[in-house]
């Protein structure tokens, strides 16, 4: 049975909505739409920016019927970090761990500020630790996500990290990648995300600040060389262009490929005629890979 998949992609300054009809054997976007977020411009939950990002939305949707609603949120309004797990440890206690490692780096935070989620990532069979990446947002973010879904009559589904949405456009539409060791990585304006994904699990995570396009072609030339074994490095993000593209080719000594989240999911002509996202499409791998995600 078909299905219509909304996606939100939502960091601090933009918002992205596609809508992609789901069937066991097709996935087609109908539609996509991108504009200036102003959801989180003001703190509590009935505020002009809140009105001016769900007027936008009401807009896009229509009179669409959506069965399903996923959001995907920038990494730069998460708390990401890797944190040792003693093997054999209940869930209770990775949850006393997980709030500790909360409260030192947020001291002043109260309690249940956050909704987080851990995974781990490195298993040693000699170690006594596994190494597991914790990912924490806001519970205030959420709650203002669910408020305004309220308003156009939706519920919020599945919500998930940008780059690890990005991780899952990289599995379902690269059947390949389960025979690879790749570094993908999400490129933004101030940031760049990087996890090493072999045979498609997630090995490392990691991120650093970035200032110009020599700050991100450095980093890169560094990745290709010092990491051995890569078979590709895979780049996505809003802050990625043609031109980069083809300047970070020139650096890495390994093959380098913008990531495409439609190599698998066909485009409705409507959308190609308007708004082509096959001309950009990089800037779509979070949001596309969210929606592609099962319940």
């Amino acid at each position: 049975m078909k299905k219509n998949v909304l996606g939100l992609y939502l960091s601090a300054k933009t918002a992205q909505a596609l809508i992609l009809e789901r069937d066991e054997a097709h996935r087609t976007l109908l539609a996509v739409h991108e504009w200036d977020n102003t959801l989180f411009n003001y703190a509590g939950d009935d505020t002009p920016g809140v009105d001016e990002f769900t007027e936008q939305l009401s807009k896009f949707l229509g009179t669409v019927s959506i069965h399903l609603t996923t959001v995907t949120l920038d990494t730069s309004l998460l708390f990401i970090n890797t944190l040792p797990v003693a093997k054999g440890a209940t869930s209770e206690q990775i949850k006393d761990h997980v709030e500790w490692e909360l409260s030192e780096y947020f001291p002043d935070s109260p309690q249940n500020t956050f909704i987080s989620d851990i995974h781990t990532i490195t298993k040693q069979a000699n170690a006594r630790c596994d190494e597991a990446l914790l990912v924490a947002v806001r519970r205030d973010i959420i709650q203002k996500i669910r408020r305004s879904l309220d308003r156009v009559r939706l519920t919020l589904d599945i919500v998930d990290a940008e780059h690890f949405s990005a991780d899952t456009t990289l599995i379902l539409n690269y059947p390949d990648s389960a025979a690879k060791y790749i570094a993908l990585v999400g490129i933004k304006d101030d940031r760049m995300d990087i996890s090493l994904v072999r045979y498609n699990d997630l090995e490392a995570y990691y991120y650093y600040p970035v200032h110009s396009e020599d700050d991100i072609v450095e980093r890169l030339a560094t990745l290709s060389s010092s990491v051995s074994g890569l078979h590709a490095i895979c780049v996505f993000g809003l802050g990625l262009t043609q031109e980069m593209i083809a300047h970070l080719r020139n650096s890495t000594t390994v093959p380098l490929e913008p990531l495409n989240p439609f190599r698998k999911v066909e485009i409705a002509h409507a959308v190609r005629v308007v708004h082509d996202p096959a001309a950009k499409p990089f800037r779509y791998s979070a949001i596309v890979g969210v929606a592609l995600r099962e319940e």
